[in-house]
C-alpha cells in the first residue's frame, strides 16, 4: 500500500481547538463503519433503506474489484478495445454530460500535455486528440466542432483523416449527449457509409446494462459496449469505464490509476485518524464549518492543468451535499488569474 499522497492540515490548525478533534474521533469512526457497511450491503444485493437510497458507494471498492479481474476481467477487455480504437483514429469526440463528462475532462488536463490537440500523432504517443461534446446545448460550439470534423478529415481511408465517437450515458436518455450522438452518429455514418463496418467499429457506448443507449447499441450492433454499474453515481464514475476507456485510449496508465485509488481506499479502512488523508480532510472541514463558521470551500490551483479537477470537485461536493441543503460552498480559483 503507498502511503505516497499526504494532507498538509497545517494552516487550519490554528483555527481549531484540539479538544474539539479529539470529540470527533467517535463521529468519524462511526461514520468509516457506517460508510464500509453500506458497501457490503450493495455487494450483497441487501435491502436498502429507504433514507439512504439512491446509494451510490459502489465506487469505493471498485479500483480493487477491476484490478483483482472482476466482471469478466473488463479491465483487459477495455484495453485491448482501446488500444483497437486508438490504432485506428486521430480524432476521438467523447459525448457526455456531469459524471459522464467532468472526470475524464479532469484526468485528460492534468495527465496529458497541456497542448495535446495541436501536437503531432507522434509527439501524442500514438493517441488520439481528444474533443468533448454533449454536455450542453451550444449550436456554436457543436457545429464549430463538426466543421473542424469536415475540415480535417476527407478520407477515410487515411489515419489522419479518421475519426470515432466514444457516446457515455447511463440511462442513454439525458437530452443534451442523446441529442449530440444523434448529430454525430448522423455525420459519421455519412463519412464512412451507413451500415459499414468503420461506421460500427469507431463507435463506442458506455452506458449501463438496460435503457435507450443500451438498446441503440444492440440494434446498431456496435461490437464493444462498456457497462456503467449499478451502485455508483454518475459523479463517482471515473474509474468505471465512463474515464477510464478514454483514458486507456488516450494512452494513460489506467491500471496505475486504479491502484493508487485502491492503495488510497486501503488506506482510509485502516489507517487511524492523524495519518488517514480521508479522514482528517474530513475532521478539518467539519469542524471549520461548525465552529468557524467558514461555508465557503475554496479549491486554490497554482495550474490551468488542474482546474478540471477543481470544476470535478465543486460536483461532487455540491452535488453530495447540495441536495440536503448542507455543506459548504465550492469553488475552485486558479491563481493567479483569479
Amino acid at each position: 500500500m503507498s502511503n505516497t499522497l499526504r494532507y498538509d492540515a497545517s494552516a487550519a490548525l490554528p483555527f481549531i481547538e484540539p479538544a474539539a478533534v479529539r470529540g470527533l474521533c467517535a463521529s468519524l469512526e462511526a461514520a468509516r463503519s457506517e460508510t464500509l457497511a453500506d458497501v457490503a450491503d450493495l455487494k450483497q444485493k441487501q435491502a436498502i433503506p429507504v433514507d439512504k437510497q439512491p446509494l451510490d458507494s459502489g465506487f469505493i471498492e471498485l479500483p480493487t474489484e477491476l484490478l483483482a479481474g472482476g466482471s469478466g476481467d473488463l479491465l483487459s477487455r477495455m484495453t485491448a478495445s482501446a488500444k483497437r480504437l486508438r490504432d485506428q483514429v486521430d480524432i476521438l469526440v467523447s459525448l457526455g454530460i456531469g459524471g459522464s463528462y467532468m472526470g475524464l475532462r479532469a484526468i485528460f488536463e492534468a495527465v496529458c500535455h497541456p497542448y495535446h490537440n495541436d501536437l503531432p500523432r507522434g509527439e501524442r504517443g500514438g493517441a488520439p486528440r481528444l474533443y468533448f461534446e454533449g454536455d450542453n446545448v451550444d449550436n456554436d460550439a457543436m457545429h464549430g466542432l463538426l466543421q473542424l470534423l469536415s475540415l480535417h478529415c476527407r478520407n477515410p481511408m487515411e489515419l489522419a483523416q479518421r475519426w470515432g465517437i466514444c457516446v457515455i450515458s447511463k440511462s442513454g436518455g439525458t437530452l443534451e449527449t442523446a441529442a449530440a450522438f444523434r448529430i454525430f452518429r448522423n455525420a459519421l455514418e455519412s463519412y464512412y457509409g451507413a451500415g459499414s463496418e468503420l461506421a460500427r467499429n469507431l463507435v463506442v457506448p458506455i452506458t449501463g446494462e438496460v435503457g435507450k443507449l443500451r438498446d441503440v447499441s444492440n440494434s446498431a450492433q456496435y461490437p464493444d459496449v462498456f457497462p456503467i454499474p449499478d451502485g455508483v453515481g454518475g459523479r463517482f464514475s471515473v474509474l468505471t469505464a465512463v474515464g477510464l476507456y478514454p483514458a486507456a485510449v488516450l494512452g494513460v496508465d489506467i491500471r496505475a490509476l486504479l491502484q493508487g485509488a485502491a492503495d488510497m481506499t486501503e488506506r482510509f479502512k485502516t489507517a487511524p485518524i492523524g495519518d488517514n488523508p480521508v479522514m482528517d480532510y474530513v475532521a478539518v472541514c467539519h469542524l471549520l464549518e461548525r465552529d468557524k463558521g467558514m461555508k465557503t470551500r475554496i479549491l486554490s490551483t497554482w495550474g490551468k492543468r488542474l482546474e478540471a479537477v477543481g470544476l470535478w470537485y465543486d460536483q461532487l461536493l455540491a452535488e453530495s451535499l447540495g441536495k440536503h441543503e448542507r455543506g459548504a460552498f465550492p469553488l475552485t480559483v486558479v491563481n493567479t488569474r483569479d
